[in-house]
């Protein structure tokens, strides 16, 4: 054996023992558990809506028969002419008894619509416990409850929750789905085992103290990544972060290859700006990858055995994380893309290192350390836009202000946002 069969064996035993930890993990974390005599506080859900999801109206109406005494139910849409308003109209008025409210417009706030989305809904809530959920996950009627278990303790500041991929019928939706389901789910929990902050804004939990001692909504209305920012932050106030093991649904139906490029390239660069250390060992769970580098380099008959054991390894962990998490396997002919969704994982993560530009729902955002955002440029109708209003401001100052003309620094974010560039789109 040489020395680059010995450095790769190396490697490919410690990424096969941190994939088989991590996928123990998650049997661990997610195991069934009771609830005996659980408490049961009211909660305020946030759910932000941005155009038509799929399944939008199965999602949202999951909400509306959880299992829990008291729970209020705020829908956030910042566009009147959002297609989404008319879904949430019609389960209003098809659970009438049901605390909910649908809020239509979102004040200038800051860089990230999501938040601003938020900062919308937020005097309107009537609880204290707030629970974020994105628009494109289904729940089980048990999940509040199961989930609001772990903030009895004081001391828990966040409580979060596994997600599965299910709906899978595109290649792109195929791909997210297997990475979802492997990857994703088994290194979320493994991070919980190492104590390391992740939080997953599909589902986060939290109490208003909370919220209030990281300095509110304020404090990530600028980052890309506000909910791990909010893990981040929260745990540096004192508290601790909790991973309930009620499994969430995340429906990923007809996406394509595009698509789910983009998205792992933004969760990357993401993962790089918030948490350089494990984002530099991320590449010991590209099991395919390694095997295949391996093979290249050395071309030896080990080296050949160790590319299949990896490869073989890496499809078992997509294969039985998707049979734990949601119940059923995936299809033969989608199993057997899991190798090309690793190799298509190890290009984007060597990009998320020396390019720091996203595309985020179509628009060109730059990520700054800890996600922080700003556009990559301003439309030119969006500066022309700009200049007309300046020039009224400066030919009639005194009737600018009484008409409400905002300071140039204001109107730079009214125009910008006019000009759709912090536009999300659907949220995913």
């Amino acid at each position: 054996m040489d020395l680059l069969d010995l450095f790769f064996l190396v490697v490919a035993l410690i990424a096969a023992v941190l994939t088989v930890a991590a996928t123990a993990s998650m049997f661990w974390y997610t195991r069934r558990r009771s609830y005996p005599g659980s408490p049961t506080p009211p909660v305020t859900i946030f759910k932000p809506l941005k155009g038509l999801d799929e399944h939008l109206e199965s999602n949202l109406r999951g909400f509306f028969q959880l299992d829990y005494p008291e729970y209020q139910i705020l829908f956030g849409v910042a566009d009147a002419q959002d297609p989404a308003i008319a879904v949430v109209q019609r389960l209003l008025a098809e659970f009438p008894a049901q605390d909910a409210e649908l809020v239509i417009g979102n004040p200038p706030f800051g860089l990230n619509p999501k938040v601003e989305n938020f900062a919308a809904m937020y005097p309107r809530r009537k609880h204290g416990l707030l629970l974020i959920s994105d628009s494109n996950v289904r729940v089980r009627p048990e999940y509040l409850r199961e989930t609001v278990f772990y903030l009895d303790d004081p001391n828990v500041g966040i409580v979060t929750n596994v997600f599965t991929g299910v709906g899978e019928q595109k290649f792109g939706a195929v791909l997210e789905n297997l990475q979802l389901n492997g990857f994703i789910a088994s290194n979320l929990c493994f991070a919980f085992v190492l104590r390391i902050t992740c939080v997953v804004g599909k589902s986060m939990l939290m109490s208003d103290r909370a919220l209030e001692a990281i300095g509110g909504l304020s404090a990530v209305r600028n980052l890309l990544a506000e909910d791990q920012a909010m893990g981040v932050m929260v745990r540096k106030a004192g508290y601790r972060i909790r991973l309930s093991p009620h499994i969430i649904e995340n429906v990923n139906e007809s996406r394509d290859l595009t698509w789910f490029l983009n998205r792992h390239s933004r969760w990357l660069k993401i993962r790089y700006q918030m948490a350089l250390a494990t984002f530099l060992v991320e590449p010991l769970g590209n099991l395919t990858a390694i095997g295949l580098l391996w093979a290249l380099g050395s071309g030896s008959e080990i080296s050949l055995a160790g590319c299949a054991g990896l490869t073989v390894l890496g499809i078992c962990r997509d294969a039985v994380g998707s049979r734990w998490l949601r119940g059923s396997w995936p299809r033969w002919n989608h199993l057997a893309l899991s190798p090309l969704k690793d190799l298509f994982m190890l290009p984007i993560w060597f990009d998320a290192m020396v390019n720091r530009r996203i595309s985020w729902r179509g628009h060109r955002l730059i990520v700054g350390r800890f996600t922080r955002v700003r556009s990559e440029r301003v439309s030119l109708a969006a500066r022309r836009r700009l200049r007309r209003i300046q020039r009224v401001r400066k030919s009639s100052p005194h009737d600018g202000l009484r008409h409400g003309l905002q300071t140039p620094s204001q109107s730079v974010r009214r125009v910008a946002r006019q000009g759709d560039l912090f536009d999300p789109g659907p949220r995913s």
